[in-house]
């Protein structure tokens, strides 16, 4: 259950609740938005596996298409984008939305021909769309909508614990910039005006082992706990400051939201997907990306200026409300209206 899924259950639950609007889910067998779905009511049709190019899937998505006959399908992320856009070049007849998640450039051949189907391309960042329109995606099928979540589902209370804890949330994946914060916490152990510490990382991946091997290269085994997968929502009221270390490809981080939701004092790298949330000593800290000394040092800024702290909480907690569910499901919302339209 990752970033892009939960913005997926957040649009589809605020169409479900909007009169005018019939919503259905189109997902893999056993994927994590099932029970969630369940929970609200919303309906849902499963494809037989996680491939985009797999032939049961295409057939599927076929079949589903012409016995609900939409007037919108929505993809949402590059595997959908292909699924979707196969159909629409084969029988047409809906309109097709593409949402962009990640600031990577799109390459050559399908992968920007899929995308080129849209008649609507939809980035989560201001950075996701400038990339879309310098690879020749026509700059009037873009805008951005970022990505939103529902606030109130964090809580502000933070649980008690001896140590201070610092905390990084996410997949472990390359992108995540995990290895930097790892030798932040290297430079930390040279600064004795640190109090007594601990590192809280939740997320699983590809990145768990070789994580772990250079934690213990640090002399850090006792220090950081890697949690596996846990739901954010665990583990912010256990984390004193949040770190979000990406390296590349970020779009509209929900962590950082989730921060500010939980009333935690953000830490984050300066690609510019990041830099349209967090503004500078106002509702966050940044430091240059992957330049582990320089988190380490906003780390300790952190623990050593209280009235800093208290600011980038009391001014996170007003940003998050720029960037809710509910607010992007709206806009989403004017799009479909727009295309069904015409």
């Amino acid at each position: 259950m990752r970033g892009g899924q939960r913005q997926v259950f957040y649009l589809a639950r605020a169409l479900a609740r909007t009169p005018g609007f019939e919503p259905l889910v189109a997902i893999p067998e056993r994927s994590p938005l099932v029970p969630l779905l369940d929970a609200e009511g919303i309906p849902y049709e499963t494809l037989p596996s996680h491939s985009d190019l797999n032939p049961l899937n295409i057939f599927r998505l076929f079949r589903i298409i012409s016995a609900h006959k939409p007037q919108i399908v929505h993809t949402n992320d590059a595997k959908g984008a292909s699924l979707a856009a196969l159909t629409r070049l084969t029988k047409g007849g809906f309109k097709l939305v593409h949402s962009r998640r990640v600031s990577y450039r799109l390459r050559h051949g399908w992968s920007k021909r899929k995308y080129e189907a849209g008649d609507a391309l939809v980035a989560v960042s201001h950075e996701i769309q400038d990339v879309l329109i310098q690879c020749g995606i026509p700059a009037e099928k873009t805008s951005t909508i970022h990505s939103g979540i529902d606030a109130d589902m964090y809580s502000t209370v933070k649980n008690d614990h001896a140590v201070l804890t610092i905390g990084a949330v996410g997949a472990l994946s390359t992108q995540k910039g995990f290895e930097v914060l790892i030798e932040a916490l290297g430079e930390l152990r040279k600064n004795e005006s640190m109090p007594d510490w601990q590192c809280l990382i939740a997320g699983d991946g590809p990145l768990f082992q070789e994580l772990k091997v250079k934690a213990d290269e640090q002399g850090l085994a006792e220090s950081i706990l890697f949690l596996g997968y846990r739901d954010s929502r665990e583990v912010l009221p256990e984390i004193d400051i949040l770190t979000v270390p990406s390296v590349d490809g970020e779009g509209s981080n929900a962590v950082i939201k989730e921060g500010w939701a939980s009333a935690t004092p953000v830490i984050t790298s300066d690609l510019p997907s990041n830099l349209e949330l967090v503004v500078h000593e106002q509702n966050g800290l940044v430091f240059r990306n992957r330049d582990a000394r320089e988190l380490a040092d906003a780390i300790a800024r952190i623990v050593n200026d209280n009235e800093l702290a208290k600011r980038l909480v009391h001014n996170g907690s007003i940003s998050v409300g720029q960037f809710t569910d509910k607010t992007m499901a709206e806009k989403y919302m004017h799009i479909y209206s727009e295309l069904a339209a015409r």
